[in-house]
């Protein structure tokens, strides 16, 4: 049978022990510095992700404002354009009724000329005619007058 020696069971324990002790020193001090490391770079980067997340969320808002003022620019930029298109159509409506009246005036004016000028003439005419009439009435008779008036009539 199995006998239980004191000896033996000293010897195991202080085996044990001293097995201990070295895989210790020699096994569990590597692992757990490699283990430590091993933390350590894991915590460096996620330290890191984070930094890089903080920094790409600075560069998303910026960029966000940069968009925004870039479309401001633009809405900016379209209104001017619209007030100077609107202002260019007024001065150019402007200048064209202005220019109208001037030729409506310039057109009146020759017109009145025109018939200031076509009076004078049928009165010179006129004139010509009674002139003439006269000088048929003293020389001659009735008959000269209706021959006058007759010869008078056809060279129009």
């Amino acid at each position: 049978m199995l006998t239980i020696e004191p000896f033996t069971i000293l010897w195991t324990v202080i085996d044990l022990l001293i097995l201990f002790l070295l895989m210790k020193k020699f096994l569990f001090k590597p692992i757990n510095a490699i283990l430590d490391s091993r933390a350590k770079s894991i915590a460096d980067s996620l330290s890191q992700a984070e930094t890089q997340r903080q920094e790409a969320e600075q560069l998303r808002a910026q960029s966000q404002e940069q968009l925004s003022q870039s479309r401001q620019q633009a809405s900016d930029l379209i209104s001017q354009a619209k007030a100077q298109s609107q202002e260019l159509y007024e001065k150019t409506v402007t200048e064209a009724q202005a220019e109208a009246k001037r030729i409506a005036a310039d057109s009146a004016a020759r017109n009145e000329h025109d018939r200031r000028a076509m009076l004078q003439g049928v009165r010179a005419e006129a004139a010509a005619l009674v002139m003439a009439a006269a000088k048929k009435v003293a020389e001659g008779g009735d008959a000269d007058i209706d021959d006058f008036l007759r010869e008078a009539g056809e060279e129009k």
